[in-house]
């Protein structure tokens, strides 16, 4: 008796059937219509690299969520892509080298992931995303590039939506300049992300007098550092040092631009967001519409991504999450 195999997809990957395709289609058309309004060139990068390369521009995060296999053909232990930017680092490095800076590089892939069998999350993501090369990090082009995203936005129609704006670069002054542990700098780092004060304090508390109390007060008041640009003023009030301080200057600065442009209402600030704290090196930023619980999008400055690759640069970008998108549009009707 010849037993059918079941007919049915790896878990975490699905089919996308016309209806859906067309409305993805034209965000894809929406989008890559502003990055070409801003000069930016497409790249098409390939699905597979080797781990190793692929390893040295990926955070942590990520390199727990990489699906790989042995190469038949070379013993070598080969990865599919979770991630382009770190194939675009590559690619500058090895194939660009003497393109002349900036470059503004853009892509429309597919990527990736391993995840949990119950979180619920998808393992293959459309992409869409934006990479600004430059030989210094400047806040017109970390304007510029959240700039972009607030205009792609717009371009396909979603009205509902916020751009959460925060800089790795001020916490991270903040949390290297504590005289304790790196598991108890850890512990404050996780209770900031969530927000969570009275945890912030009991840890605090715990920690006795390793904490000053002018550091404690800031701590404690990176949770509740939520809001306009007013955020900042306060937190340039708590600040000492001078790179903290220039940090905020910086973010200041981005705002400014952000705000000549006539998108001020389309940002919040999030001083306590310590997403991508061991990958990002300044600004990030994430986005957020009605009626979806997960990110549209994500980035933010990392200047020392395209180093590991040989090819010293400043860089900053992000990435869209189109399915996630086309899940706000549906809801924002």
């Amino acid at each position: 008796m010849i037993i059918q195999p079941t007919i049915s997809l790896p878990q975490g990957v699905r089919d996308i059937l016309p209806e859906e395709s067309k409305k993805i289609g034209a965000v894809e058309s929406g989008i890559l219509s502003v990055f070409e309004r801003y000069g930016f060139k497409k790249v098409i990068t390939p699905l597979l690299e080797y781990v190793e390369v692929l390893s040295l521009g990926m955070g942590e995060n990520l390199k727990e969520r990489v699906l790989k296999f042995i190469d038949p053909s070379t013993g070598r232990v080969v990865a599919i892509r979770p991630d382009i930017t770190p194939q675009i680092a590559r690619v500058v490095a090895t194939r660009m080298r003497d393109y002349p800076l900036p470059l503004k590089l853009c892509y429309n892939e597919n990527v990736l992931r391993y995840q949990e069998v119950n979180d619920g999350k998808s393992r293959e993501v459309l992409q869409m995303g934006a990479e600004y090369i430059s030989s210094a990090a400047t806040p017109q082009a970390d304007a510029e590039i959240i700039i972009i995203a607030i205009e792609a936005l717009r371009e396909i129609g979603l009205k509902s939506f916020k751009i959460d704006i925060g800089d790795v670069g001020f916490l991270r002054t903040v949390l290297e300049r504590l005289n304790v542990s790196e598991p108890e700098r850890k512990l404050i780092k996780d209770a900031i992300a969530i927000k969570d004060t009275s945890g912030l304090e009991i840890i605090l508390d715990e920690l006795g007098g390793k904490v000053k109390k002018d550091d404690r007060l800031l701590l404690l008041n990176l949770t509740t550092f939520y809001g306009e640009e007013e955020v900042i003023e306060k937190a340039r009030s708590f600040s000492r040092d001078a790179a903290s301080l220039n940090a905020l200057h910086n973010l200041q600065e981005i705002v400014d631009i952000i705000t000549e442009k006539g998108l001020k209402d389309s940002v919040t600030i999030d001083l306590g967001e310590v997403r991508g704290f061991d990958y990002y090196t300044g600004v990030i930023f994430e986005g957020f519409a009605s009626g979806v619980g997960k990110p549209i999008l994500s980035g933010g400055r990392y200047d020392s991504l395209f180093a590991r690759y040989g090819y010293p640069a400043a860089a900053t970008g992000f990435a869209f999450d189109v399915e996630h998108i086309v899940s706000a549009l549906d809801r924002n009707i």
